[in-house]
């Protein structure tokens, strides 16, 4: 049974801003806190500090020269650490004037490539404190001519780390993840804190790509490095494995880390209200409303005494009134939990507060109100590119347009939903999967002990023999003075020998067919993972690598031999049956249709359960004349047949969308899947119908690309490119 989309308890509490940041997201010299935005002066105030700046960059120029008396390494590096010790001044005290400075010294080839490398890197910090994050244009190029002129080590690694930080920022999170991968591998691997620290930062970059398992993996390798350290994990580091935590469901994991990162924060730090909010979100989710709501209301009373109301703890309070049944109370506080997030510009919180506002907006019945809102969350997530908590959002939304009537709207946010579900892989078919993986592991270990102690064995059995060779040429030199006693000893000693010889062998043979057994152990466990890789656990029909495998590897003469017809099914309203009698229930239904799908299947049919709700049923050597008679006969099959729970019985139907497909070509691929995207585009004409009826479409044109991108059904069939077939109900 697929997971649900989103927990009507979980989905609602949010964590404090994006679910982490990286230590390398402030600067050094800002002491950790974000820079604060300003308005701009008026112009004739502006102009003195920009010539003080100047005044005091050129004064501190002059006077990091060199005597005349100084030569060699030792004046250089005085005069690089001046010159780069007067640009962090003129960058902290004016950053717009001080900048064609800046990038006229790092672009400077006549420099040496290490005084221009930590010209850029002071350059890209101050443009982060300065919240001036547009400098690609100078910065891009002189990165990439000095990461080809320097040598790998520590400088370039700084580098590295640097350029990769303002990549972060600016949102390009694949490319700062490559840069951090880099940095930390030319960095010394026994500098454990900036070990540490990279790891932190390659985490955020994951996280902020949806890659959540390997986000926190690398978060919690950074934490055993910095418990190696003297001062331990740093606050900021806890508060993201937090947060992430919450986003994978860990509550306990993310409850152990938040309150860790809450005893290292300072009480006036202006992350502490974020913290307290995710505490209590995790909470929630414990069931522990009243801790939680002391927890809240702690983070209100800080938030109002620095002067900075945090909209993630306004917006969790509003989730935990709504619970108690006061919906318009709770609208109030989303509603203020909204207008601090877009004072502040952070567009992935104001995402799930919007979220939040439209399903209270639901629950009393405005739902116009409510679409509009959950539209401009759609809108907020796609900007912040937040993909796991967009996914939970749109069942909401498309049920919501379902309920307006607005079913072509609803049909094309399904579309999305699914195209971004497969991009996000399944967490327990991962989890089944490393779990076999773990067995089979477990068995190659337990071979290679068996014959090391197979060897072992052999080692003693020649050493036995070795010394029973020696003892009878003893015992032979004595046989020349003890006569009859001494050929007496000696056949004892052989008979011995032989019992010896025996012993070993039994043993060897018991573990020989010890490890015979482990092999064939091993080739079961082998079978049973493939078997998993490739069959739906629930309904033990084919998943979509079975299919996908089938296409490449060698197809059914069935189906190559003629064309044949595929069959995309979905269960209608099925999520009204998980919603009201939950998902065991679900779970019966859809079982008992895969076997009534199986009753209707020929013997040589493939048959795949597709995802959630949809399967698929590919009937060789058939033609579309023969598609209303197939689709029949199972749409009467499913709704003759009881499905039953609590001594209830479910009246179920189905719709599917049929096409041709011919699997004889150069590409069956590329055939299957054109055929797939025609079908889907007749499931949901046959969903548009009123359900519980099937259609089709036939292709007129063998150009395929023509059918390239999104299906214009009407626009094809009036060129003539497809042929639609309106089956009978």
């Amino acid at each position: 049974m697929t997971k649900s989309a989103s927990k009507v308890r979980c989905s609602p509490v949010r964590v404090d801003s994006v679910p982490c940041t990286s230590n390398d997201a402030k600067p050094p010299r800002a002491n950790g806190d974000l820079p604060v935005a300003k308005l701009p002066e008026p112009a004739a105030m502006n102009f003195l500090p920009v010539v003080t700046a100047l005044l005091l960059f050129l004064v501190q120029t002059v006077a990091a020269a060199p005597q005349s008396g100084q030569s060699g390494p030792d004046a250089a590096a005085d005069e690089h650490a001046a010159t780069l010790g007067a640009l962090a001044e003129s960058l902290d005290s004016d950053f717009e004037a001080a900048l064609p400075r800046a990038a006229e010294l790092f672009a400077d080839p006549e420099q040496t490539p290490e005084l221009r490398a930590r010209a850029l890197i002071e350059t890209i910090a101050a443009a982060h404190a300065a919240s001036r994050l547009d400098i690609e244009d100078q910065a891009g190029p002189a990165y990439q001519e000095l990461a080809d002129t320097l040598s790998a080590g520590e400088l370039r690694s700084k580098l590295h780390r640097a350029y990769g930080n303002l990549n972060l920022w600016r949102g390009r999170f694949d490319v700062a993840e490559s840069l951090f991968r880099r940095a930390a591998a030319e960095h010394r691997e026994d500098d454990t804190a900036v070990q540490a620290d990279l790891k932190n930062s390659l985490g955020v970059a994951l996280a902020q790509q949806g890659k959540l398992d390997e986000a926190l993996g690398t978060m919690l390798a950074a934490f055993r490095l910095f418990e190696q350290t003297e001062a331990g994990p740093s606050a900021n580091l806890l508060r993201n494995i937090g947060g992430l935590s919450i986003y994978l469901e860990d509550w306990d994991q993310a409850v152990e880390f938040t309150r860790l990162a809450l005893d290292k924060t300072a009480p006036d730090d202006p992350q502490i209200t974020g913290l307290y909010s995710n505490l209590a979100a995790a909470l929630i989710e414990q069931d522990q409303p009243e801790e939680a709501t002391e927890v809240l209301e702690t983070a209100i009373a800080i938030g109002e005494a620095q002067g900075r109301p945090s909209a993630a703890v306004v917006s969790n309070l509003g989730y935990v009134v709504r619970e108690q049944g006061r919906l318009e109370e709770a609208l109030t506080h989303f509603r203020r939990a909204v207008a601090i997030d877009r004072a502040e510009g952070d567009t992935g919180s104001m995402a799930i507060t919007l979220k939040n506002m439209g399903e209270t907006l639901i629950q009393l019945g405005r739902r116009e109100e409510a679409d509009t809102v959950l539209q401009e969350s759609m809108a907020a997530y796609r900007q912040a590119d937040i993909k796991p908590k967009r996914l939970e959002l749109y069942p909401v939304l498309v049920e919501n347009l379902e309920q307006l009537g607005r079913y072509p709207e609803a049909l094309a946010m399904m579309r999305e939903y699914r195209e971004l579900s497969e991009e996000i892989a399944s967490a327990d078919a991962q989890a089944r999967v490393a779990e076999l993986q773990g067995a089979f592991d477990l068995e190659r270990k337990e071979r290679e002990l068996a014959e090391s102690e197979r060897e072992r064995l052999a080692s003693e059995t020649r050493l036995a023999s070795i010394e029973a060779a020696q003892t009878r040429q003893q015992h032979l030199r004595t046989l020349l003075t003890t006569g009859v006693v001494a050929l007496a000893l000696i056949l004892l000693l052989l008979l011995r020998l032989l019992q010896l010889r025996t012993r070993a062998n039994r043993l060897l043979a018991e573990k020989n067919a010890e490890i015979d057994q482990q092999h064939r152990a091993l080739e079961e466990s082998h079978i049973q993972l493939q078997r998993h890789s490739i069959e739906d656990e629930l309904t033990s029909l084919g998943n979509r690598r079975f299919v996908r495998q089938l296409l490449v590897s060698a197809l059914p003469d069935a189906l190559v031999d003629s064309p044949a017809l595929l069959v995309l099914i979905d269960l209608d309203r099925f999520k009204g049956i998980n919603d009201t009698f939950g998902h065991p229930v679900g779970d019966r239904v859809l079982a008992r249709f895969a076997e009534t799908l199986r009753q209707v299947a020929g013997p040589d049919d493939i048959l795949a359960r597709w995802g959630g709700e949809e399967f698929l049923w590919l009937i060789p050597a058939a033609r579309m004349t023969e598609a209303a008679d197939r689709c029949r006969n199972l749409a009467d099959r499913v709704r003759a047949t009881e499905f039953m729970t609590g001594g209830r019985s479910l009246s179920i139907t189905c719709s599917m969308g049929v096409a041709p497909v011919d699997l004889d070509a150069d590409d069956p691929q590329a055939a299957f899947d054109l055929a797939l995207k025609i079908a889907d585009a007749a499931l949901y004409e046959a969903k548009d119908s009123g359900r519980n009826g099937w259609a089709g479409f036939e292709r007129r044109v063998d150009d395929p690309k023509i059918f390239e991108g999104s299906l214009d059904i009407e626009a094809l069939v009036a060129r003539g490119a497809l042929a639609r077939r309106r089956l009978e109900h």
